[in-house]
């Protein structure tokens, strides 16, 4: 029996059916889900925006400690808020004391030091406003019951992953996850979001881990507060 057919000869009782017409309704439930996927991407940029410029007008502080071998070092405590032109400022509260060693030691403490440093850099990159818009731009989008994910890859470095778990609700981050590598070894960055009462969606916790150095770098947010007049117009 023929199943399709693209001949123009007259019908015999048989239904014929062209390869267009088999592949209509695949094209229409693609074009669907292509609309449905940019129409929450929108919601999730909106949602974004929304929330950073809420953010603004809050101060808070920062506690990050290093954990190298299963062992914490001692914290720093930054505290954060915008100035008057939106750009995010830092202002160290406390370091830990530098230790005496020998010239060896000292030049490995300095190596390991600048291999955080920049690994730091790399992860506050990751999570920036501007590169999580891309990525969620670029991403393939999941829809499920409470929640939405997110999964974009070679968002910096062609070997990069993320992926973001979206409250359905509210269309802001529960928790993003970065697969990525510094100097060809791998470094895994989890980051922890949720809502100030009455406020907007904040990052509370931010785990780095670097398995090269066996260290663990967490960062915990806290002590936010409103400001009366805030930086930002």
């Amino acid at each position: 029996m023929t199943l399709y057919s693209n001949s123009n000869s007259p019908q015999t009782g048989i239904v014929k059916t062209t390869k267009s017409q088999l592949l209509a309704p695949v094209f229409i439930l693609l074009a669907g889900v292509l609309a449905g996927q940019t129409a929450t991407k929108q919601a999730l940029l909106m949602a974004m925006k929304a929330n950073g410029k809420q953010i603004t007008a809050y101060q808070w502080k920062q506690k990050i400690t290093v954990v190298r071998k299963g062992n914490p070092l001692d914290p720093m405590i930054e505290e954060l808020r915008f100035d008057a032109t939106g750009q995010l400022q830092r202002t160290t509260l406390a370091r830990p004391e530098a230790k005496r060693m020998g010239p060896i030691r000292a030049r490995k403490a300095a190596d390991i030091r600048d291999d955080i440093q920049e690994v730091m850099q790399l992860a506050r990159r990751y999570s920036s406003p501007q590169q999580i818009g891309l990525a969620i731009q670029a991403g393939e989008i999941w829809e499920g019951p409470g929640a939405i994910r997110l999964q974009a890859r070679s968002l910096v470095l062609p070997a990069d992953e993320m992926t973001m778990t979206v409250d359905r609700a509210t269309y802001l981050a529960r928790r993003i996850d970065f697969k990525t590598q510094h100097e060809g070894s791998p470094v895994a960055i989890a980051i922890d979001y949720a809502r100030l009462p009455h406020g907007p969606g904040v990052m509370m916790r931010m785990t780095v881990q670097i398995p090269k150095d066996d260290i663990v770098v967490n960062v915990e947010s806290y002590d936010f507060v409103k400001l009366a007049v805030p930086n930002v117009p």
